[in-house]
């Protein structure tokens, strides 16, 4: 058994095809295949179901999965505890952030970061927040940046910031009213949202929950979006409102249409997150500490008695 068979296995098993495996881990397909039969024959197990299409990862195949993955990751592990004893903050380092982060946040330090970390090469994807969890537990992403609490084995977190809400209101809306926004204000019905598989739209419901709904569930026009930027310029033509978060609205201060909340104001909590096998930790600590530099005035890096953390609905992630 070779940590090269086992690292095939998990493509085979991501990929569910032989030949996008063999492409993924940069060999031919005779090759894989050839060396996860042959680790088949020393196990005495088959690991796929090669009938099925796509592949089919058999049930003794999905436990010896799960251990591969582990050994895979404690390989990775002992190269970067020979590098953090050199002291040494080379190689890549890969981090997903959640949309409603990443046009916001990544600009205000990434640039330094990479500055001041050269030797490192960053790769960003954008990615929703189960996304990221897929790939932290595949080995896929070093880091990711999300709302968090996140209850998930093997993943920890480290708070770096507690960003408010802020409420967007269109002219016609009654908060237009308003100095400040209380949660009981809140009109359910005419709450603009993000689509499914944004935690910023589950957090913006739970921040609705129990407060009274919208007398005219016959509204002529219903709409999601994937983009606040979409749905803040749909509330600029129409009606409603949307919540959005503090650093989505750094170009909007002086407009009428942005409410803050009275206190405490709710307030989600952004961590970085990485899988308990993670040893760049030097790297970590830097990325924590330039996000914070870089961070403009109005957010806290501890939560007080101002603020409300708003709890994540689909926090309990397996």
């Amino acid at each position: 058994m070779t940590l090269t068979q086992l690292s095939y296995v998990v493509a085979v098993d991501k990929h569910k095809n032989f030949g996008v495996a063999a492409q993924h881990c940069k060999v031919t397909q005779p090759t894989l295949s050839m060396q996860i039969q042959k680790l088949e024959d020393e196990l005495g197990v088959i690991l796929f179901d090669r009938t099925e299409q796509p592949i089919k990862t058999t049930k003794v195949g999905e436990a010896l999965l799960k251990q591969a993955k582990v050994i895979l990751r404690e390989a990775q592990k002992f190269d970067e505890m020979v590098l953090e004893e050199k002291d040494e903050s080379r190689g890549e380092i890969r981090i997903g952030v959640i949309p409603t982060l990443a046009p916001y946040l990544m600009p205000l330090f990434l640039k330094d970061f990479t500055k001041n970390n050269e030797n490192i090469k960053v790769i960003v994807e954008e990615l929703q927040t189960q996304q990221i969890i897929q790939k932290l537990d595949d080995a896929e992403l070093d880091l990711g940046l999300l709302v968090t609490p996140i209850d998930h084995a093997g993943l920890q977190a480290d708070p770096i910031f507690y960003e408010p809400f802020m409420a967007y209101v269109s002219d016609k809306s009654p908060l237009a009213k308003l100095s400040k926004v209380d949660q009981k204000d809140l009109n359910s019905g005419d709450l603009w949202l993000l689509n499914d598989g944004h935690c910023f739209r589950e957090q913006s419901l739970l921040i609705c929950k129990n407060r009274k709904k919208n007398s005219d569930q016959n509204k002529s026009l219903m709409f999601e979006s994937g983009s606040l930027e979409t749905i803040k310029k749909m509330i600029d033509q129409d009606y409603g409102f949307t919540l959005l978060p503090y650093l989505a609205t750094l170009d909007l201060k002086n407009s009428k249409r942005l409410k803050e909340f009275s206190h405490p104001v709710p307030t989600r909590e952004v961590s970085v997150i990485y899988s308990k096998y993670f040893r760049k930790n030097k790297i970590k600590d830097n990325l924590i500490e330039s996000i914070r530099r870089h961070l403009p005035e109005g957010l806290d890096i501890v939560a007080n008695k101002k603020i409300q953390v708003v709890d994540l609905p689909i926090g309990q992630l397996s």
